[in-house]
């Protein structure tokens, strides 16, 4: 890889890879994220998402033009250029690959669930399911929508390829709902067998606490 491009954070590649599908303003490519890679990729704020056309503009890997607009301030649309074409593809060939970052604010609370009611657990694991739910339906409606303008594997690369992302997080969506349905059973059998073996230890008192009573 190109030492000078060394240094691009992969919200860089990100935008790079967007602008090779056609040439977008910030607001378009904010946009284009949201409806097309939030489903496995963060979705960066406008202000990083132009800091980065900034940086990439500044190292001629995209080129801006403005447009003028009536009523509004000029629009400013971006373009890739063929050093970021070239930037793009070194990244792609040569970055190797990472292992994907995973973190639950839900399963930290399931794993301090004897601090917890099982009530309260259980309406913890609901009310994700009700989310994984949503998110499924998305990822369907999305999936069906690629699947309308070409058919697998027949179909062109910029719809064939989204459709593998979109495809592995349906399986991933269905997978979280299997494991969810299986831990409100357990806890729902725990709950009705009166939540025995919850063993909860209460604070204990300081000396001083002691010393006063």
């Amino acid at each position: 890889m190109d030492t000078e491009n060394e240094y691009l954070p992969t919200t860089s590649y990100v935008i790079l890879g967007l602008l090779t599908f056609k040439e977008m303003s910030g607001y378009d490519l904010k946009q284009l994220i949201n409806k097309s890679i939030t489903h496995f990729y963060w979705s960066p704020a406008k202000s990083q998402i132009y800091g980065e056309l900034r940086r990439l503009e500044s190292h001629s890997l995209v080129t801006m033009r403005e447009v003028p607009q009536t009523l509004r301030p000029d629009k400013r649309m971006y373009q890739i250029t063929p050093q970021g074409h070239e930037a793009m593809q070194q990244w792609l060939e040569h970055s190797g690959v990472e292992p994907d970052s995973y973190k639950s604010a839900l399963l930290l609370k399931v794993f301090f669930g004897h601090m917890l009611s099982t009530e309260a657990t259980i309406g913890l694991l609901e009310e994700r399911r009700k989310q994984i739910n949503a998110e499924l339906a998305g990822c369907e409606k999305r999936a069906n929508a690629l699947q309308e303008q070409g058919q697998a594997p027949d179909a062109d690369d910029e719809i064939f390829f989204p459709y593998l992302t979109l495809q592995r997080s349906i399986a991933l969506c269905q997978a979280d709902l299997v494991w969810l349905d299986g831990a409100l059973e357990q806890l729902r059998q725990r709950q009705a067998q009166g939540g025995a073996k919850r063993k909860r230890k209460a604070p204990a008192s300081s000396g001083k606490s002691r010393a006063r009573a």
